[in-house]
């Protein structure tokens, strides 16, 4: 019969709480933001002949004097924070994808099966195998 769950005290505890602080302090960050809504009657927002891309970039860059219109700094600041997401996924799928054997990590193309001592053998031009003598293969080809 199984028991219940037990929780690990000592230093595998601290990542954990590592974690749900952060959250606390991203989550306490994002409550008290006020975001001030983007209408288009209210005069906000880009007008149809300039870049948002590029009016980021200056923003992203420091060149004030470039941009045709001010107040990119929010939009920057959604971006990097996308980015930010997005690269902490990407790490996470590489963590999680990792394999491990006995404590050791696998490499994702090798072989668990026990190999001939030989190795492996060559490869021929037209997909068979060489004979003994070497000028046949098993598909019938001739060398040339």
């Amino acid at each position: 019969m199984t028991t219940g769950p037990k929780l690990r005290l000592g230093k595998t505890l601290v990542p954990g709480l590592l974690a749900v602080g952060l959250f606390g302090v991203m989550a306490l960050i994002a409550l008290n933001t006020t975001f001030e809504p983007m209408t288009q009657a209210a005069g906000a927002g880009f007008p149809d002949d300039v870049s948002i891309t590029a009016e980021l970039g200056y923003a992203l860059f420091g060149f004030d004097e470039l941009q045709t219109i001010g107040g990119t700094e929010p939009f920057l600041a959604a971006v990097l924070l996308v980015a930010v997401a997005l690269d902490a996924a990407l790490d996470a799928s590489l963590v999680l994808a990792k394999r491990e054997e006995g404590g050791e990590p696998v490499a994702a193309l090798s072989s668990t099966e026990a190999s001939s001592s030989e190795g492996p053998e060559p490869a021929v031009a037209d997909g068979g195998k060489r004979s003994d003598s070497g000028s046949q293969t098993e598909t019938g080809g001739e060398n040339r």
